[in-house]
């Protein structure tokens, strides 16, 4: 099969000619479309001489059900169905997944929502339905959202406006601040021309109840405590927040990023791809590349010039 993946320790991924995935006792999927994200990458920067190679790239996808594991009667062949593929990789023509394994999740795909649309979903939907429960997201809740207009960060502004939160959002860019307004977002800050910490303190100066932190380091991350009352929560979207250093300091801090999600399963799949369904929040698709330009989706990505949400055909 075709895939785009790292031949070997210290190459660059590349289509090559793969052997497909054996998928014994495990569902096969003929993937439609691959949904690209920042962890593709960074995936890629973490190999080792001992990994596993060839090394397919990415992790979402959506497909078709080709094989079903003896003994599961959920999903049939045939089915449309989408997930993540931590294992076997998702820029490929097929990928398979294990039945109940975490952080590998398989659903199928509500008739409302096309295959496309599916593949931009699992990684960063999930990541910010997971984010939104973490914080206990309801009505009337402040919540700064800083990085909400990336990938995460447009799906979790969109969900918290729906819960009813009032978003204020921290972007960097003129683009990015009138992308977060269109989202939803009733405050909206520039990092990239003001001190956006300063700001959001300077109107809320009693605290927000909750952050949601896609951006920040270790380091940095620690501003966020400037912004939060006493008692609020912070959630890090890249398993940056030092949990015991904000509980000294009164916040309730959690890190939530890949298989320790609680929602990477097959319900948080649903509940994504339901909001969608819905109309709640949109895939919000602005690039469709094919396999052979990979490479230059991963560096569009990575170079940081790529809003919404980008997929791979098959």
């Amino acid at each position: 099969m075709r895939a785009f993946a790292v031949p070997s320790f210290g190459a660059d991924p590349a289509v090559l000619d793969v052997p497909p995935p054996a998928a014994d006792g495990e569902f096969l999927i003929r993937v439609s479309y691959a949904g690209v994200n920042p962890t593709d990458y960074k995936r890629v920067d973490r190999l080792t001489a001992s990994s596993v190679y060839p090394a397919v790239v990415g992790v979402d996808f959506s497909g078709v059900l080709e094989r079903t594991p003896a003994g599961e009667s959920d999903l049939r062949v045939g089915d449309r169905v989408f997930g993540m593929a931590r294992t076997y990789g998702s820029y490929a023509e097929y990928t398979a997944v294990a039945p109940r394994v975490l952080g590998e999740p398989l659903a199928r795909i509500p008739a409302a929502v096309t295959d496309e649309q599916a593949a931009a979903l699992p990684v960063p939907a999930v990541a910010a339905l997971g984010s939104l429960d973490e914080l206990e997201t309801v009505a009337g809740q402040r919540l700064v959202i800083l990085g909400a207009a990336g990938a995460v960060g447009g799906y979790a502004v969109q969900m918290a406006r729906h819960r009813g939160a009032h978003v204020i959002a921290v972007v960097r860019g003129s683009v990015d601040a009138d992308e977060a307004r269109v989202l939803g977002a009733q405050d909206v800050f520039d990092s990239a021309s003001t001190d956006a910490i300063g700001q959001v303190r300077a109107a809320h100066p009693d605290g927000v109840d909750a952050v949601l932190d896609i951006v920040n380091g270790p380091t940095l991350i620690r501003r966020d405590l400037e912004l939060l009352r006493a008692g609020g929560r912070l959630v890090s979207a890249v398993h940056a927040a030092d949990e015991l250093w904000f509980a000294a300091r009164q916040i309730t801090a959690r890190n939530i990023s890949g298989p320790v999600n609680p929602l990477s399963s097959p319900q948080g799949l649903d509940q994504v791809a339901g909001l969608l369904a819905d109309g709640v929040i949109t895939a919000r698709l602005r690039f469709t590349y094919e396999l052979a330009d990979a490479a230059s989706a991963l560096d569009r990505l990575r170079a940081g010039g790529m809003r919404g949400k980008a997929v791979i055909r098959l």
